[in-house]
């Protein structure tokens, strides 16, 4: 499948959620009850009990791909923790409620977790929760994280891309968004920006303008350096115009690998990331670059392709 019609059904459905998220069925009570449930499952996990299990979970649990009942998600919980006690996990970027379709009302609640078997080993996680709202209160009913699916599933998932984005670890990129200016939810009356994160708690997340999330891909092979890059495809509010991104890790950081360029899906809609940025085989060092432009002359979108160089950080 080529890359921006997978991408389309992947950002169609982030779209609607977060459209859906600002909708009159959530009220302001229930997003304070929402978020206080995820910050008692994060306390849950660290030190798991039975009692605090019975407040938190739904009688039936879709937990990391697997339907089990309550009692066996809080059991599991518990010999986890026994197996590997130094286990510690913490809530390090915002939390996105994105309001689910149908009855009961329900949210899917998204935000970075750091977690690790030991204090000096930890990684970065995107988790997911999806939270129900039954007749005792607010309930989880389904426990994951985007990693975890990824591996487990035959397709690919656009949320989330993996890699040696430094040239020797592996690790994993994806974006999350929040609106800068309330810290909350984006909306179409706000701003909105992405952070794109490293499953690497040593690589700060960069920001990215203008983005309500988007899909993220690997590229391998673009230069000898031996590093990956990961292609970022921001999604906004309207128009096909996007702008689109490299990056790659150097020293410890996310680098802006060339400058942005355009990109149109209604041109575009077929190709993939090695279509969009392909090695230079002439140039060593440079990519060769297909961007979507405005052509005045004939008032048409064309695709021109250019060089440009990889950045290298001295």
């Amino acid at each position: 499948m080529a890359y921006t019609q997978g991408l389309r059904a992947v950002l169609g459905l982030a779209l609607a959620g977060l459209a859906l998220s600002v909708s009159a069925a959530m009220t302001p009570q229930d997003e304070r009850d929402a978020n206080a449930l995820v910050a008692r499952w994060n306390d849950f996990k660290n030190r798991p009990s039975a009692q605090a299990g019975v407040a938190l979970y739904g009688e039936q649990v879709s937990w990391y791909g697997k339907v089990l009942t309550r009692d066996v998600v809080i059991q599991e919980n518990a010999a986890f923790v026994q197996k590997h006690p130094h286990y510690a996990q913490t809530i390090i970027s915002n939390i996105t409620l994105t309001e689910q379709d149908g009855q009961p009302l329900a949210v899917q609640a998204t935000f970075v977790k750091q977690a690790g078997l030991e204090p000096q080993t930890p990684r970065n996680y995107p988790a997911q929760l999806t939270l129900t709202k039954q007749a005792a209160g607010w309930r989880i009913s389904e426990e994951t994280d985007w990693i975890t699916e990824a591996n487990r599933q035959k397709t690919r998932d656009y949320r989330l891309a993996g890699g040696r984005f430094n040239g020797t670890a592996k690790s994993y990129a994806w974006l999350t968004a929040h609106d800068p200016k309330t810290n909350g939810v984006c909306d179409e009356s706000g701003d909105c920006e992405c952070q794109l994160w490293n499953s690497d708690p040593a690589i700060k997340p960069a920001t990215i303008a203008s983005c309500i999330g988007g899909g993220v891909e690997t590229l391998s092979h673009l230069d000898d350096s031996g590093r990956d890059r990961a292609l970022i495809y921001p999604e906004w509010w309207s128009s096909a115009w996007r702008a689109t991104y490299l990056y790659d890790v150097q020293q410890q950081q996310w680098v802006k690998a060339i400058p942005s360029f355009s990109m149109n899906l209604n041109v575009q809609e077929d190709v993939d990331g090695t279509s969009l940025v392909a090695r230079d085989p002439q140039h060593p060092g440079q990519v060769i670059v297909a961007q979507a432009q405005w052509d005045e002359k004939s008032e048409d979108i064309v695709i021109n392709k250019s060089a440009e160089t990889l950045k290298v950080l001295k």
